[in-house]
């Protein structure tokens, strides 16, 4: 049997999310300063440059998936994330509390492997990402402090 040539459906999120809207964004430790990200649980390639991204939230689990190829290919952040270009070493992903890549020649986390914060991943899968699924707290609006 011949392998399919069907393509994945890439994701529309409208606005192509870019590595600078991230930096800036990091740059504002307000932002991201206090808050407890769990970290991602598992990552699945799906097609394309598309990942499943599975988020640990407390004790229930959000699901995304996240089409790459607008930050890995059309914003180029080169460095070490060229090597993504190549769909092959990108499909090698795994979700071990980063979104991480590999060696690709050991199979080992070392300074050949690549790897994502699981803040800078949430962010641009809660801004661009498809939600398969969002926990519970991500639903619920914020209970106000009682004052005295």
């Amino acid at each position: 049997m011949g392998a399919s040539t069907e393509q994945p459906t890439r994701l529309d999120c409208g606005v192509n999310m870019q590595w600078q809207e991230w930096t800036d964004l990091a740059k504002n430790a307000g932002l991201w300063q206090g808050q407890r990200e769990k970290g991602i649980l598992k990552a699945e390639y799906v097609g394309d440059y598309i990942l499943r991204l599975w988020f640990e939230d407390e004790l229930d689990v959000s699901i995304y998936e996240l089409d790459f190829y607008p930050l890995m290919v059309q914003d180029n952040p080169g460095g070490v994330f060229s090597a993504l270009k190549d769909r092959a070493r990108f499909q090698m992903v795994r979700g071990d509390y980063a979104l991480i890549w590999l060696n690709p020649e050991t199979g080992a986390y070392d300074e050949q492997a690549i790897d994502l914060a699981p803040e800078c991943v949430r962010f641009f899968c809660e801004k661009y990402g498809k939600a398969k699924k969002v926990a519970a707290r991500h639903l619920v609006a914020p209970i106000a402090s009682p004052t005295s």
